[in-house]
């Protein structure tokens, strides 16, 4: 009996060692799943970071470099359109002279029409002016040049067969961009008077031109 009860207790306690070691094994397979689970959900969560704040770094240098060359050729039409224009050359002769100052000068030059024997054509015109012999005689455009190198407020006078004329620079202004003066022309007889308007202006005469100088528009 006792051999049986002390057989009894022997295989008892090896049941109980034999369970605690199963469940020793069991609960360390547990732990180490758990431990793998976690290294691969932190290996995810950290893959997941990198690629997300890569993602935008990336995509930056497109947009920054993008709208400048948006800019850039949306500015080049304009650029070009204004060059034709700055660079453009004007000539005096796109100058004209206004319908009411043809009227005025027909006025003054008959005004001026003396008879003249020994004059071509009977007639002698007071209104051009006459001046001494200097470095603009026998030069093209000579007035011109002469009332360009006047002051403002200059006075040239002469002595015509039947009157006395004189041509004052009155003023000094930009007329369509050039540079010009205006004068005036006046003739005095027998206590009578006539006046007209005269311009002169500063630059090329025309595309055959080189020099720039002053001319006479009127």
């Amino acid at each position: 009996m006792h051999a049986v009860l002390r057989t009894a207790a022997a295989v008892t306690a090896f049941l109980a060692i034999a369970n605690a070691a199963q469940a020793q094994g069991f609960l360390k397979r547990l732990a180490d799943r758990a431990v793998e689970r976690a290294e691969q959900v932190a290996e995810k969560i950290a893959e997941d970071a990198v690629n997300g704040s890569a993602s935008p770094r990336a995509e930056a240098p497109a947009d920054e470099t993008s709208a400048p060359h948006q800019d850039a050729s949306a500015a080049t039409p304009a650029s070009v359109a204004s060059a034709p224009s700055a660079n453009k050359v004007r000539y005096i002769d796109s100058l004209k002279t206004p319908s009411d100052v043809e009227a005025k000068k027909a006025e003054y030059d008959k005004f001026g029409e003396v008879s003249c024997d020994a004059c071509e054509g009977g007639i002698e015109l007071d209104g051009r002016p006459t001046f001494p012999f200097d470095e603009f005689s026998g030069r093209y455009n000579e007035r011109a040049k002469r009332a360009g190198n006047w002051p403002v407020g200059h006075t040239h006078r002469w002595q015509g067969k039947g009157s006395a004329g004189t041509l004052t620079v009155t003023s000094e202004e930009s007329v369509d961009g050039f540079r010009c003066r205006r004068l005036e022309y006046r003739l005095e007889r027998s206590g009578n008077s006539a006046s007209r308007p005269g311009l002169i202006c500063f630059g090329l005469a025309n595309s055959s031109s080189e020099v720039e100088n002053w001319h006479e528009i009127y």
